[in-house]
């Protein structure tokens, strides 16, 4: 599976696969480690929407910090910062140390995302891009897997020791932080690519390009925000599901998703990357139209994991096919604008997902299908010439 790429390519795909181990499952249970320590669907709202638009920030200047430290040391800060926001999570001493802590998790995401992306593209050859990028999303979505039954099984599994509820949950957050003691080591013994133009050529071509990209990006991005965050709570509050009832369904989707997206470079060599892109979005958007009628757990739960297939499987393709358009210093920076425009909104969405969530258990689906439809057709006619 990796027996064609460098030593370094290896280490980052790896490594990736074991940090999100512990990354998938910290998401997971994060809006009940909130509920348990007594805060409400609102407030939840306000800290993951200070984590979302400080990431976004961060995704605008992780080029630029790139540029200047390269893309190991950037990517060791950002393990450094993501490090203390999760043990500032854990403590939790009060709102405000809480906050503190969701924004360095915001500034871990922001500088990690587009540099690894960009890292990982130059370690590999062309035409190894979209298997080395599938590859690493279907590792990392498979311990994401593993990550999700974890979280739904240990808070219980605490509580049947004696602990209260919050401790329950305190403890299964810090598991996170282990998260940075495998990814933090293999950073240290990779090798950077160096970086020859510590400056950028901002003319027209290249920023149209980055904006061709972000647009779409941007409106899936907010479509998410109003309703990925409050999906474990939905299913609890829709059905009465239990908890580890409800991580068997994230389970089963990052299970699938992790062993579907291994044979999706055949397809893209079949039909090409925009045509993968944007049949499986399109059929995602359908689903969460009609997602708000599905009256039976077991029926809901198919759905929503076929739905998050179809969404997020594409995604390392499109990260491949983005970084076929920019040179080796763009790279990071014009990952960085992109998912700053899909993280600012995805912010503003956790906002107003929470608020329509507090209305209706429908108006979040039936908005969130509505920007998939509209990202998927932009997205086709920008690139539908370049599918190849």
């Amino acid at each position: 599976m990796l027996g064609e790429y460098t030593k370094d390519a290896k280490v980052l795909i790896l490594a990736n696969a074991a940090g999100q181990l512990f990354l998938q499952f910290s998401i997971f249970i994060m809006p009940f480690y909130l509920t348990a320590l007594g805060y409400d669907m609102a407030q939840m709202g306000t800290f993951f929407s200070i984590q979302t638009l400080v990431g976004g920030l961060f995704f605008l200047i992780a080029g630029q910090i790139s540029l200047r430290m390269g893309y190991k040391k950037t990517l060791i800060l950002s393990a450094l910062l993501g490090l203390t926001g999760r043990l500032l999570q854990v403590l939790a001493i009060n709102d405000y140390v809480l906050a503190l802590g969701f924004f360095l998790v915001g500034a871990n995401m922001g500088l990690r995302q587009p540099n690894f992306s960009a890292l990982l593209s130059e370690e590999v050859k062309e035409e190894q891009r979209h298997h080395a990028f599938s590859i690493s999303f279907g590792l990392g979505t498979l311990f994401n897997a593993l990550g999700v039954l974890i979280a739904g099984f240990a808070p219980e599994f605490f509580i049947s020791l004696g602990l209260t509820e919050s401790l329950a949950y305190r403890l299964v957050v810090s598991l996170a932080l282990l998260q940075f003691v495998l990814v933090i080591p293999a950073l240290l013994i990779i090798s950077d690519v160096p970086v020859k133009n510590p400056k950028i050529d901002w003319n027209r071509e290249l920023i149209i390009k980055i904006l061709k990209f972000s647009l779409p990006s941007a409106l899936i991005g907010l479509g998410a925000g109003i309703t990925i965050p409050y999906m474990s709570l939905y299913f609890k509050l829709q059905f009465g599901q239990t908890l580890a009832a409800i991580s068997g369904i994230f389970f089963f989707q990052q299970l699938a998703m992790g062993l579907g997206s291994f044979g999706l470079p055949r397809l893209v060599e079949r039909i090409g990357p925009v045509k993968v892109i944007t049949s499986f979005q399109s059929f995602a958007a359908f689903l969460f139209l009609i997602f708000p009628s599905i009256e039976t757990f077991l029926l809901a739960a198919a759905l929503y994991i076929l739905r998050s297939i179809l969404m997020n499987i594409v995604w390392p393709i499109n990260d491949s096919f983005m970084m076929g358009f920019f040179s080796t210093e763009e790279k990071a920076t014009a990952a960085g604008i992109r998912r700053a425009f899909s993280t600012f909104m995805r912010g503003a969405g956790n906002y107003i997902g929470g608020l329509l969530f507090g209305m209706s258990l429908s108006y979040p689906f039936y908005t969130t299908a509505f920007l998939y439809i509209v990202a998927t057709v932009i997205f086709y006619a920008f690139f539908i010439k370049h599918n190849k």
